[in-house]
């Protein structure tokens, strides 16, 4: 019995060592690469011409059929186990569908409309790859934080020194530019995704707390100097939210702070958030709440969708024609360009029917328990609510890091629940010792 036990620990130990190895290969191979194209496609948002969104999309289709036919992993692949992911894989079969069965009223758009979200479900893919283990869903964190923080700089700096340029040197056609963004809203909800992931790290993490609420400042600033209304309130909300799961679990888990080391630790987000915010100002988005008519616009838009959704509700008239069928549907004759519905999920119900709508929206509202479970995910919760004011699916640089995190929640979900079988199952004295150890560390990534 002693060899047997003997065996089987170097058998596992045999295991453990070559799913490092994995890992190791998965974030050098997939994860750096899949890092710098969701870069790049941030850094080249402003840019109009098709060679930027051609560019990502090539290179994450790239980066799958490499990592498909080198095969990377050189292992049995360790991907979400629900079928709400699945459906994930499922969102451009729609548009083809739609141009094999000739309902779409513009093939060209709803083919490009069906490679984007190709590239989307290629992130999704690449990320769950990557984020297979709770040391690599940390490191893909940090980086997106990194990177995200660095845009908040160049943001804050943009607004008063750039005069619209974007990097200082590319004209935006706009009197001010938020970081690579042209849309301010665009720009919010970029950091409505990362935003909780500073504030919970900076409520969790001791003595190094103060670098994660600098970072949560400043990116909470970089939106209220953006005068995105719709970022504005979800932001703050995300604060208040944060804040209060923090509280809980402080109190919950007896950290053993004191009610001075609790007080100011709580205390420091919010404070810098306003300091930051005040050396920004906060009078330009003051003032854009105070509009006569917030939804102008989007309400003749809105109102258009749903009339379409009406008339074809289980196929729709084709992914990324709304802008072409909408005169057709149009109550009022305006002057600006119907390019979005500003409601993503009408508009996948007017271009692709109910079904479509549900496509997108069940794998997101699947993870709503597990980003409440691991408050670092609440961001996406806030963008599918500002989706439903606005347009973020069609911009992968918003998009992509969502469909990034959607992969890491997925992934942070499947772990939970391999704790909790093995919590319930018969163990040996080391392996409740492992999971002993795993709960003091309190919520995992």
């Amino acid at each position: 019995m002693g060899a047997l036990s003997t065996t089987s620990s170097f058998a596992i130990a045999g295991r453990d060592r070559s799913d490092d190895a994995a890992v190791r290969r998965n974030l050098m191979f997939v994860g750096v690469p899949l890092f710098v194209l969701l870069m790049f496609t941030t850094c080249t948002v402003f840019v109009r011409q098709a060679w930027a969104l051609q560019s990502f999309q090539i290179g994450i289709y790239a980066l799958v059929a490499v990592y498909l036919i080198a095969g990377v992993g050189k292992g049995k692949e360790v991907l979400a186990r629900s079928w709400t992911a699945w459906l994930v894989y499922l969102i451009p079969l729609w548009g083809v569908v739609q141009i094999a069965a000739h309902t779409t009223a513009s093939s060209i758009e709803t083919r490009e409309a069906a490679l984007r979200w190709g590239a989307l479900a290629g992130v999704f893919f690449l990320s769950q790859v990557v984020g297979r283990t709770q040391a690599a869903r940390h490191i893909a964190l940090h980086a997106f934080l990194f990177f995200a923080v660095a845009m908040a700089v160049l943001c804050l700096t943009q607004l008063f020194t750039s005069e619209g340029k974007v990097f200082w040197l590319f004209d935006s056609g706009y009197s001010t530019v938020s970081a690579t963004f042209q849309n301010r809203n665009n720009y919010a909800q970029y950091v409505e995704v990362v935003l909780p992931i500073a504030v919970w790290w900076a409520l969790r993490r001791g003595r190094h707390a103060w670098g994660y609420a600098l970072a949560a400042g400043v990116l909470y600033a970089s939106t209220i100097g953006g005068a995105s209304r719709a970022g504005t309130v979800l932001c703050t909300a995300e604060l208040v939210v944060l804040l209060g799961f923090g509280l809980f679990s402080s109190l919950r888990h007896k950290a053993g702070w004191t009610l001075r080391e609790t007080a100011s630790m709580f205390a420091l987000v919010p404070v810098l958030a306003v300091i930051f915010t005040l050396a920004v100002g906060w009078q330009r988005v003051w003032q854009r709440f105070h509009d006569r008519e917030p939804y102008e616009g989007r309400r003749e838009f809105l109102v258009a969708a749903i009339d379409m959704a009406k008339h074809r509700p289980m196929v729709g008239f084709g992914l990324d024609t709304f802008p072409e069928v909408y005169q057709r549907f149009a109550i009022v004759d305006l002057t600006v360009f119907a390019n979005h519905t500003h409601n993503d999920w009408a508009e996948f119900a007017a271009d692709g029917g109910i079904p479509f709508m549900l496509l997108v929206l069940i794998p997101f509202a699947a993870v709503v328990p597990t980003a409440i479970r691991h408050p670092w995910g609440i961001g996406l919760i806030a963008v599918m609510v500002h989706a439903c004011v606005d347009y973020p699916f069609p911009r992968p640089a918003v998009s992509g890091w969502m469909f990034a995190m959607l992969a890491l929640l997925y992934m942070a979900r499947d772990a939970d629940r391999a704790r909790l079988l093995g919590a319930a199952a018969p163990a040996n004295t080391e392996t409740r010792q492992v999971l002993s150890f795993r709960r003091d560390l309190g919520p995992s990534v």
